[in-house]
């Protein structure tokens, strides 16, 4: 692989190239890819002025591998006297999945993977059950709710996230083990890095609600009694929240905490801008775990890249990786502090001339 990435938009037996901007976005909690290209020139041996038609499928290569293989959402053409430009953008198939609704359905007993496969079968999109999901007891799609909504609900109570792989095909997942072989340290290979650390949508106990079937051991007063209640002990005053689950009352426990770590990970998130696209050999890749240091954030760790996108425009090419803690992707409690490991900032690390005091002096 050389060090500028070739990408090129295949649509057909056609190979479009020579984009003068670009974006690539891949992401976990992203059921789509998502790419942004634009060309300031016709294409060489093009003779037409139009030769890509929004609605084609198509893939992005970068490099000979496809990063997304999906459909070309809209073509936009500008001119002026001097100059005209083409942009297409487009996404994954699995996009279709956010757009449309899920057919009527309703199964008993069946797991995660097998549900998504019946609901995806229709578009012409396989399942990859990276995990071996767990069956649900009970399944019926609610009128009007799109493909991915249904399969959130489900997937939010198993603690699965759902992506895509670069070919257009729906992954089952959860937080990956592979590590990165690049370590990212600013000030060597890491442009800007920007720390996002909060508390606002984070609460010290979440309840979830839940209720099941009467059954020969529950009656149907115990039934609608049922719920779950995980405490975050990362957040040191009173702040409840109370969820009704959207399923059945097996799932609630994970659901509870998979609530209180996906809104850890939001309230710890940290930005990296690199150099290039390449991670090593290979482009930089969601769902993998990756050594960072950064003094001024206060940080030496190992985080999880959660989004991923690639650009190109007249400040060359870059990648933006947005990272958190591998704890906000699973459902196992957090371990306390884990993500400010490292060296203490001080006062004047931010503000040379600050002055500090103790309260009360």
């Amino acid at each position: 692989m050389t060090d500028t990435p070739d990408v090129r938009l295949e649509i057909g037996s056609e190979l479009y190239g020579g984009w003068k901007r670009i974006s690539i976005r891949r992401a976990l909690g992203r059921v789509a890819g998502t790419f942004d290209l634009n060309v300031t020139e016709r294409w060489p041996g093009q003779d037409v002025s139009r030769p890509i038609q929004p609605g084609a499928a198509c893939r992005v290569l970068v490099d000979g591998l496809a990063v997304i293989t999906g459909y070309v959402d809209d073509v936009r053409i500008s001119c002026s006297a001097s100059e005209h430009s083409v942009t297409v953008r487009g996404r994954d198939k699995t996009g279709d999945l956010v757009d449309c609704c899920a057919p009527s359905m309703q199964l008993a007993g069946a797991s995660l993977a097998v549900i998504a496969r019946n609901l995806c079968a229709p578009f012409g999109i396989e399942v990859v059950d990276a995990i071996g999901t767990e069956a649900v007891p009970g399944f019926k799609v609610n009128p009007g709710d799109t493909v991915f909504e249904t399969l959130e609900q489900l997937a939010r109570a198993q603690g699965v996230f759902l992506t895509t792989d670069g070919e257009g095909r729906l992954v089952l997942a959860r937080a990956g083990r592979e590590k990165a072989g690049t370590v990212l340290e600013l000030g060597k290979n890491v442009m800007e890095s920007r720390g996002s650390f909060s508390m606002a949508d984070r609460y010290s106990e979440i309840t979830v609600l839940g209720q099941t079937a009467a059954s020969d051991t529950w009656d149907g007063a115990k039934a609608g009694r049922q719920k779950t209640v995980v405490r975050d002990a990362g957040v040191p005053r009173y702040r409840p929240l109370i969820l009704i689950a959207e399923q059945e009352w097996q799932g609630a426990n994970n659901r509870a905490q998979w609530e209180i770590n996906t809104r850890y990970g939001k309230g710890n998130v940290v930005s990296c801008t690199v150099y290039g696209w390449k991670d090593g050999e290979r482009v930089w890749t969601p769902n993998t775990l990756v050594s960072i240091r950064d003094a001024m954030l206060g940080l030496e760790d190992e985080w999880l890249v959660g989004d991923v996108t690639f650009s190109l425009d007249d400040r060359g090419y870059r990648t933006e990786l947005t990272l958190s803690p591998a704890e906000a992707f699973e459902i196992a409690p957090i371990r306390p502090h884990r993500h400010r490991r490292g060296r203490r900032r001080k006062s004047s690390d931010v503000w040379p001339d600050a002055e500090t005091t103790k309260a009360g002096k």
